[in-house]
């Protein structure tokens, strides 16, 4: 068996090969925290799978808690705060190994490889936070008996969608909570960076310019985002503007995607060019990158910001959601040539 899991700002995903067949799971980070009572366990009967108790109560997550959500009013929560694990909140914690040891079946053999396709900075990295949010993710893999070896998303855009010239190109990860850029020549990571804006945000400034709040038990006010990623997650294309909120949402992808090329340009710096063909293709994927016209959006972005190196070609994966995984697996197939099979199809 050969498996990948990818740790996003919103949602956890994981891929894995299994006799010879494909197999994809993915769950979102938010839930619901409700009062464990008889009249809530009668609604939640048909939910069985997507229930966890906890000592504040009942945790709902999955399609259970978009529904319950929308019928009791309630704003959902997050296990992530913008794509960070939550300091001193040990629901979050518990539920978040809920969600691995549902998405990663035991290993088979202790020890077994589990492809990590992580946001979060190496090990390491400066920043001591960053390395105990990947410690805690990775130690988690572990519980269920793998050995990780961690990717970047970008790495992982490069190996699913760049066999053909190489493995070498730019690849732009739009996620949740940031976007993720590696640039990549022959399978080497010459640079990583990321810029932390993604749907979270996006959906954040929607919702303000919406009025969208819903009124807790208490009186407060807090902002409902739930609505607007729903309604932003089934948008198809941003070519054909037919409402203001359609035209916010492709001024908000303008301005991310300005903001990250501009940062490219300052990573493109002569000693990294030096080390880089004249031309490279540029790789779009993850889940912000599921609407037609972000190709035309980039394209006229790398326009205007004028980088140093020549893009020939502008590409959207078209699996946005597990493209990034499919790498992982190539990766690990890589690392162990006995899993090697035939990903061309």
């Amino acid at each position: 068996m050969n498996i990948a899991i990818e740790f996003g700002g919103s949602e956890f995903r994981s891929l894995r090969r299994e006799a010879g067949r494909l197999l994809a799971r993915r769950v979102s980070t938010e839930y619901l925290v409700l009062e464990d009572s008889k009249a809530r366990r009668r609604l939640l009967e048909r939910h069985g799978d997507e229930v966890a108790h906890c000592d504040q109560g009942m945790i709902v997550y999955g399609s259970a808690a978009n529904d319950l959500a929308e019928i009791l009013s309630l704003p959902m929560q997050s296990a992530l705060d913008d794509g960070r694990i939550r300091s001193n909140d040990p629901v979050s914690r518990q539920f978040l190994g809920a969600l691995v040891e549902g998405l990663i079946p035991p290993a088979a053999q202790q020890g077994a490889t589990c492809t990590v396709i992580s946001s979060q900075p190496a090990i390491n990295d400066e920043d001591p936070a960053l390395q105990d949010d990947l410690g805690f993710l990775l130690r988690l893999v572990k519980l269920q008996g793998y050995q990780p070896s961690v990717i970047s998303p970008g790495m992982g855009l490069i190996l699913s969608e760049c066999a053909d010239i190489g493995f070498s190109g730019i690849a732009v990860k739009m996620g949740a909570a940031r976007m993720d850029v590696s640039i990549v020549y022959q399978t080497r990571e010459l640079a990583r960076f990321f810029l932390p804006r993604g749907g979270i945000h996006v959906d954040r400034q929607l919702a303000v310019s919406d009025h969208q709040f819903v009124r807790l038990k208490d009186g407060r006010e807090v902002l409902d985002t739930r609505p607007i990623r729903l309604w932003r997650e089934g948008v198809k294309s941003l070519n054909c503007i037919s409402d203001s909120r359609t035209l916010e949402l492709r001024n908000q992808y303008r301005e991310i995607i300005r903001l990250g090329l501009y940062r490219m340009r300052q990573e493109l710096n002569p000693s990294l060019m030096a080390q880089l063909p004249g031309k490279l293709p540029l790789i779009i994927g993850g889940p912000m990158a599921g609407p037609s016209g972000i190709e035309r959006l980039f394209q006229e972005a790398i326009d205007d910001v004028d980088l140093p190196i020549q893009i020939k070609s502008v590409r959207r994966v078209q699996d946005v959601a597990f493209s990034v995984l499919r790498g992982g697996l190539i990766a690990g197939e890589l690392e162990h040539p006995e899993l090697l099979s035939s990903f061309a199809a």
